[in-house]
Formats: C-alpha cells, sequence, structure tokens
C-alpha cells in the first residue's frame, strides 16, 4: 500500500475539547481529558484508485467513534473511497468528548508510458494494416484499446485501414496513456500514380507538352498533386476526348494523395 508517515503530510491543526457531554455528570471535565487523535496511515489518489486514511485515538475514556468532515459517526477508524483534498476528521469517546485533526488527500499521477513500436500499411481502400503498442512504468499488468474499442492484453492490432487511429494504454491501477497514429495506404508514386499519369495525362497535346501545369516528372506529379486528385475524382482529367480512367486508377491517385503526395 502507498502508505506513508503521516507526520509528513498531515498537520493536526488543533485538539477541539469540548464538553459534549449527554450523561449530564458534572464531574466530566473536557478540557480536562487527553484524548488525541492523529493520523496513522494515508493511500494517496492515484489514477482510478481512490485515497484511504487510517485514525489512530488514544486517551480519554476508550469507545472511540470517528467522523469525517460532520458525517455520521462511526466505529471503524479506516475511511476510504477518497477523492483528493481538505479533510477535517473527529474521534468522539465515551464520554463525548471530542478532537479533530485536519488532513489533505494528496494525488499522484500515473507514470505509465506507451508507445507505438511498429506498422504496417494497409494498401489502398483495403483494411490490411497492423500495428503493435508496447508499455513501460506504471504497474502491471497492461491493458490495450485503439479507437474506442473494448479493452485487451494483446498488444497487437490488425484490420487496420489508412487514416488517423487512436490509442490507449492503461496499467492495473487504472493509470493510462494514450496518443494517436497514422496508418498509411502505402500507395506508390513511382510504380501506381506515375503510370496513369504518363500514360492518361502527361500526353502530347496536353499536361505533357503544352497544358499546364506539366506532368512530366515526379517534382511536376508533387506539386500538383491535390489538384491531380480533385480532378480525377470529379471526372475531368482525363478530358473527354480521352478514356476516363478506371475506379482503380482514381483510388490509387487518392490514396498515394492522403498518403502525404511522398516521394516514393
Amino acid at each position: 500500500m502507498r502508505y506513508t508517515n503521516a507526520i509528513h503530510y498531515f498537520v493536526l491543526i488543533s485538539l477541539i475539547i469540548g464538553c459534549n457531554s449527554g450523561k449530564d455528570d458534572p464531574g466530566i471535565d473536557c478540557t480536562e481529558s487527553d484524548l488525541s487523535l492523529v493520523v496513522e496511515t494515508f493511500e494517496s489518489v492515484k489514477c482510478d484508485l481512490p485515497g484511504q486514511l487510517v485514525l489512530t485515538a488514544s486517551g480519554g475514556t476508550g469507545d472511540y467513534q470517528f467522523s469525517m468532515s460532520g458525517s455520521e459517526y462511526q466505529e471503524e477508524n479506516v475511511f476510504d473511497g477518497l477523492t483528493a483534498g481538505s479533510y477535517i476528521f473527529l474521534v468522539k469517546d465515551g464520554n463525548d468528548c471530542t478532537v479533530s485533526v485536519n488532513a489533505v488527500i494528496p494525488s499522484e499521477s500515473g507514470n505509465v508510458l506507451a508507445q507505438i513500436t511498429s506498422k504496417t500499411t494497409s494498401g489502398c481502400t483495403t483494411s490490411n494494416g497492423e500495428v503493435k503498442i508496447s508499455a513501460v512504468g506504471g504497474t502491471e499488468t497492461y491493458q490495450y484499446s485503439i479507437d474506442d474499442r473494448e479493452f485487451t492484453s494483446s498488444n497487437t492490432f490488425t484490420g487496420l485501414e489508412a487514416g488517423t487511429h487512436t490509442y490507449i494504454v492503461k496499467d492495473a491501477e487504472g493509470c493510462n496513456d494514450d496518443g494517436t497514429f497514422e496508418i498509411l495506404s502505402g500507395t506508390s508514386l513511382e510504380s501506381e500514380v506515375m503510370p496513369i499519369i504518363e500514360v492518361n495525362c502527361a500526353v502530347t497535346g496536353c499536361h505533357g507538352s503544352s497544358q499546364s501545369p506539366l506532368l512530366n516528372t515526379k517534382e511536376q506529379i508533387m506539386a500538383n498533386a491535390e489538384r491531380i486528385n480533385s480532378r480525377t475524382s470529379s471526372g475531368s482529367m482525363p478530358p473527354p476526348e480521352r478514356e476516363d480512367l478506371t475506379q482503380r486508377e482514381i483510388d490509387l491517385i487518392t490514396c498515394w494523395v492522403e498518403d502525404g503526395a511522398a516521394n516514393n
């Protein structure tokens, strides 16, 4: 347990001693009582785990009962399910004499760290992507999730399409780390996109010789990637007198552009 000596974190504000006797005994003087209350141990709030505090009473007449911030008295000296913050705890003895102590439940941040260790491309318009996530720190064992799916003990996810994905890793104490990652389609400019442009667009009398922009080189195609994608997707490129692109050819251009129009 994450117990720490209470002297380091808790301050005894005062021993509020009152004569609250309901016993109607004029011989009882609570101002003379040696009743005392201290925080014996505590557990900080950490991630999904709530805080806990244990009190120790001494002196007085025994038969102690304990209360937190004005709640009903109880015989149990342990208070759990606590959120981070300041509290006032009280003890009442058999003579109805009371003392109190102020305490602060601190909060600790988790230290689990997650990272993407490997990922593969999805293919154009297919879902063949794969990602592997690793975690260190915190408290084992780890649970993994991507794209708001249910948590699982497996850190490998398959069947991913191209695009942005989210991940989250949590440890045994509910501490977590999250982030995003990109799955690319892996479409190649050189082997898949350029042949389409060369045959259908970068030809004599069109973008190969006279019509701007020229699309004869990788650099020219990359510089006009968004324009090419827009026009091929809308069907305005190639021009009407030339044969239309197939849907596969249009998809390959779009996948390459959405990957970032890389020189690949």
